[in-house]
């Protein structure tokens, strides 16, 4: 289960640090906000380094990051700082990530870890965003829509990998196949409740939908791996 849940953490940290980098550099933000981002940096390399337990490779996107975060402040601050340390980063978590799409057995499971970009990487963007209080309103509804769009394109990689099984080994994992749909569902709700409500986002909100949303990917690493 552990094993599971780290490999979807790569997709989802290479996901969060391309919309953290693309805030950096062509947001609208203030000096405040701009130092609340830097202090998110570090829960990225220390997942990276849970995720450095399955291949050392991963290290090197720690140590880029953490590089990063040394050079730049995380008060008020309007030095971007070393900006192509973020840019090495993201590159070195790109290769990691493709790396493991091409490792997979079949074009359902390659398309799985494309998706959980956008889909895990939208949503932790979201939730590091909120924590760090930004005031970039138009990404509370953005990512959200993503998020919708995301989990659409996952419900086709499963059902391609569905399609695929034989009767014997697809009744044997329905069960499973259906936690997972019912989890992705209710995570998407979740995370786009504010928009349906009406009410103002909080963390809390974000983060049991990020919750559901591994428990979804995770419970769905069975199938992809048949």
């Amino acid at each position: 289960m552990i094993q599971q849940l780290l490999a979807v953490c790569a997709p989802m940290l290479l996901g969060a640090q391309l919309i953290l980098t693309l805030i950096l550099v062509k947001g609208d933000i203030c000096p405040g906000q701009r130092g609340r981002i830097h202090k998110m940096l570090p829960s990225l390399a220390i997942l990276w380094l849970a995720v450095a337990s399955l291949r050392i490779e991963a290290m090197m996107v720690v140590f880029a990051i953490a590089y990063f975060y040394s050079q730049v402040q995380t008060k008020k601050t309007r030095d971007q700082g070393p900006i192509w340390v973020m840019y090495l980063a993201n590159g070195l978590a790109l290769s990691y990530v493709a790396i493991e799409m091409m490792a997979q057995t079949s074009l359902a499971a390659g398309l799985s870890v494309f998706v959980q970009i956008f889909l895990l990487g939208s949503l932790f963007a979201h939730l590091l965003l909120t924590i760090a209080r930004t005031r970039l309103q138009a990404f509370h509804r953005i990512l959200p829509v993503v998020g919708v769009l995301s989990a659409m394109l996952m419900s086709i990689a499963i059902l391609l990998k569905s399609y695929g099984l034989d009767s014997g080994v697809l009744e044997s994992v329905t069960q499973p196949l259906l936690t997972g749909f019912a989890l992705l569902i209710t995570a998407v709700v979740v995370w786009c409740w504010h928009l349906l409500s009406s009410k103002e986002i909080n963390k809390g909100q974000l983060a049991i939908a990020l919750a559901f949303l591994l428990l979804s990917t995770t419970s769905n690493q069975a199938l992809f791996g048949l």
